[in-house]
């Protein structure tokens, strides 16, 4: 059976013909984690986040544990998009999403359909292995390393119930990054999309040269941006998060 196709849910929407930002979200992360891009205006962008299985309204579907099985629906969404569509559209991930983003890309590449950027945030390249892995932590200690982390909302953390619900959904989205990788050989796979990568100041979770090390995976990308901030300048700083992809991308989507 193949895979449920991942549902691209506007986030920002656009009035006239304008570059799309897809972001694939980190571990965890639903729609709720991104309300603060909610009602951004003057972005000169629109944006769509990819809804992975398990939350909002794919909640009744099973959670994914690889990455290939979240980029591969991903790839037939956007591959379906028509041939404009695509070359306005910029592909970004953080963290897990990164992940997500990057074997997507490569999806789209082999299909000859690949979009017009890839965005590649706050997370290690593949061949690196994460400095901290929680997958295999029992519940306690695997909500006292995400809480750590600051990936816990407080009202999560206030509610036993809901919390033991989404437990399965967060222990899931971890067996899948922590499982990614790929590793450096001859003739190793890259992305020849034009490429930005992106790193917090203050982000624990991937350093700067973890971040930097994706360059053997990509043909051409540009200097890393560095945006003011912990793991989760995604969703804290999204109108400096937009305005790197925009000054990366500008002249590319502008001849789109």
């Amino acid at each position: 059976m193949m895979p449920a196709p991942v549902m691209l849910r506007p986030c920002v929407p656009a009035t006239q013909p304008t570059p799309h930002l897809v972001i694939c979200p980190f571990a965890g992360a639903s729609s709720g984690a991104f309300r603060t891009w909610h009602g951004l205006d003057g972005l000169g962008v629109a944006v769509s986040l990819a809804v992975y299985p398990g939350r909002d309204h794919r909640m009744r579907e099973p959670c994914a544990e690889r990455i290939d099985a979240l980029a591969a629906p991903l790839a037939e969404e956007i591959a379906a998009l028509d041939e404009a569509q695509r070359r306005s559209l910029v592909l970004a991930g953080h963290s897990m999403g990164a992940q997500v983003a990057f074997e997507t890309c490569l999806l789209l590449e082999q299909r000859g359909c690949p979009p017009a950027g890839l965005v590649l945030s706050g997370c290690h390249a593949p061949h690196l292995r994460s400095r901290r892995l929680l997958s295999h932590l029992d519940d306690r200690s695997f909500v006292e390393q995400l809480n750590e982390i600051g990936g816990m909302s407080p009202e999560l953390l206030a509610d036993p119930a809901l919390l033991a619900f989404f437990l399965p959904l967060l222990r899931a989205d971890f067996r899948a990054t922590e499982g990614y990788r790929r590793e450096r050989a001859a003739g190793h796979a890259r992305v020849r999309t034009p490429s930005l990568l992106v790193h917090g100041s203050d982000d624990d979770e991937a350093w700067p040269e973890e971040v930097d090390a994706w360059r053997i995976w990509l043909h051409e990308a540009g200097d890393p941006a560095a945006l003011a901030g912990d793991h989760f300048y995604v969703t804290r700083r999204p109108r400096a998060f937009v305005g790197a992809v925009l000054r990366r991308f500008e002249a590319l989507l502008a001849s789109c």
